[in-house]
Parts: C-alpha cells; sequence; structure tokens
C-alpha cells in the first residue's frame, strides 16, 4: 500500500486565489485540512458505505467517554454523508453489507512539555574578546501548554477485505477545534476542502 499525502490552510485556499496575502491571525484561525489515500486504491468501484449518524468516536486521555452525541456530531456526520453522497455513493445501514467503512473520530488530547535552558557564561578579560568583563546568563525550565483536538475522517476498504483486516485507503485530519474561532463554521469548510482537495473519491 502507498498513502499520499496532501495538505492546506483554509486561509491559503481562499485567499490565494484572490491574490491577496493572507494575514497571520487568518492562518492561525483556521483549520488545516491533510488528507492521505493509498494510490494503489480503485475508488470508482466503492459504491456503498456505511458509518454512524449522529455519533462520533472520541479518544481523549482527560475523558472517558467513547463516542460523543451533541449537535456539533450531528453536524459532522451530516457534513461527512453529504460530501460522500455527492461523490457518487450510497449508505447503507449499519450492519450491511457495504463497500466502504467510515470512521469518523475526534482525538482530544491536552499535553505538558517542560525544556530545560541551561545557563552560560563567559570568562572575565583576557579572552577571545580581552577587556571584557565576565558574567553569567542564568538558565530556566520553559513549560508549555498545548490543548487542540483533531477530527479524523477514515475510509477503510471492506470490499477487498478477504480474511484480513480492512485497510485504511483514504484519511483526513482536520484541526485545530479547540483554538480556532467559530468552530461550526470551519469545522464545516473544512470537511468540504477534505473532498475538494481529494477529486479522486469522486465516481
Amino acid at each position: 500500500m502507498s498513502m499520499k499525502k496532501s495538505f492546506i490552510i483554509l486561509a491559503l485556499a481562499g485567499l490565494l486565489g484572490c491574490g491577496t496575502q493572507p494575514q497571520l491571525s487568518e492562518i492561525v484561525n483556521d483549520m488545516v485540512v491533510i488528507t492521505n489515500f493509498d494510490s494503489n486504491a480503485d475508488f470508482s468501484q466503492f459504491t456503498t458505505y456505511s458509518m454512524m449518524i449522529d455519533t462520533v468516536w472520541f479518544v481523549s486521555n482527560t475523558s472517558n467517554d467513547d463516542v460523543l452525541l451533541n449537535d456539533y456530531t450531528k453536524m459532522i456526520t451530516a457534513r461527512v454523508k453529504q460530501n460522500i453522497d455527492q461523490s457518487g455513493r450510497t449508505l447503507v445501514g449499519i450492519g450491511d453489507p457495504a463497500d466502504i467503512g467510515v470512521n469518523v473520530v475526534i482525538y482530544n488530547d491536552l499535553s505538558i512539555s517542560q525544556t530545560y535552558y541551561p545557563g552560560y557564561g563567559y570568562p572575565y578579560g583576557g579572552g577571545f574578546y580581552g577587556g571584557y568583563y565576565g558574567g553569567y546568563y542564568g538558565g530556566g525550565v520553559q513549560t508549555s501548554f498545548n490543548q487542540q483536538a483533531v477530527l479524523m475522517i477514515e475510509f477503510v476498504d471492506l470490499k477487498n477485505k478477504g480474511a484480513g483486516d480492512p485497510v485504511s485507503i483514504w484519511t483526513t485530519n482536520i484541526g485545530d477545534l479547540v483554538n480556532s474561532y467559530d468552530t461550526s463554521t470551519k469545522t464545516r469548510e473544512a470537511i468540504d476542502q477534505a473532498f475538494v482537495q481529494s477529486p479522486y473519491l469522486n465516481r
């Protein structure tokens, strides 16, 4: 299996076509959309798909929830369904035979990292820069907090799985859901963008 990757920042997608230089704040506030696909997969052979509606799998080191069910997740699955339907595929019921299984997952993570910076000094007079006084700059510890949530949409090949586990043939990672403004609108735009930059999904 050979996976290929493409990514785009929505601010760049929307503004470069107009010849306008995006501002840093616009790039930060928009979500990055990264897509990967199996270059050996024949996407035209997949006509049906199966996915949970209104429910999103939830993976987090700060919560014991396995799934999320709220208005935001309903919006996500509705938007994913809309784009897959427009690609020429038909949704079937959970448990019914399907060519593609669609996984929709939010990975939520709060990570804390610390970096130690040692002190450094230079000698008193007579050294390389003779005549200067020596000195010492103390080190310290810098603590960084990184809270983000990433939306992952995955297509797995159920049609050709044989006796083995289903193979992932397309994924998109969208984020950051936590720090973007107007998260619902930006999420809808990002889901649409994932399919726009994956034209090979169309039948």
